[in-house]
């Protein structure tokens, strides 16, 4: 029953959140350093995942923190395959799964499961 009570709390806090406060739920989804509770953050996750945050675009927010992650700098990249990294991340099917990996600092290595974008950072991150 806990856990039931745990999914009802976060995902009223974001529905609420949606429909009273959008620009706050945008600004929460944006900051990746906002401790939240984790029935609060797991309902953020899925709100993403499925677009439930219209103006929250993923490679304002996760693509720097996923190339911090894999160690590339952006002037590394020429500006048309920086367009497509960052189309490709707008277009990502978990944008909910790496949102909550960059707020937990996963590693390079555990983001190549997932992010679609990881085989060109890898070619343009730091060596060794």
């Amino acid at each position: 029953m806990e856990r039931l009570s745990d999914y009802i709390q976060g995902e009223r806090v974001v529905r609420e959140l949606r429909r009273h406060a959008p620009e706050a739920l945008e600004e929460l989804a944006r900051d990746l350093e906002q401790p939240l509770n984790q029935s609060l953050e797991r309902a953020m996750a899925r709100t993403l995942d499925d677009r439930r945050v219209p103006d929250f675009q993923a490679a304002e927010v996760l693509m720097p923190a996923m190339m911090k992650t894999f160690k590339v700098s952006p002037v590394a990249m020429a500006e048309e395959e920086l367009a497509v990294l960052e189309s490709a991340c707008n277009r990502c099917a978990v944008v909910g799964h790496c949102w909550g990996a960059m707020r937990d600092g996963v590693d390079a290595e555990a983001c190549r499961g997932f992010c679609p974008n990881a085989e060109a950072f890898m070619g343009h991150g730091v060596k060794g």
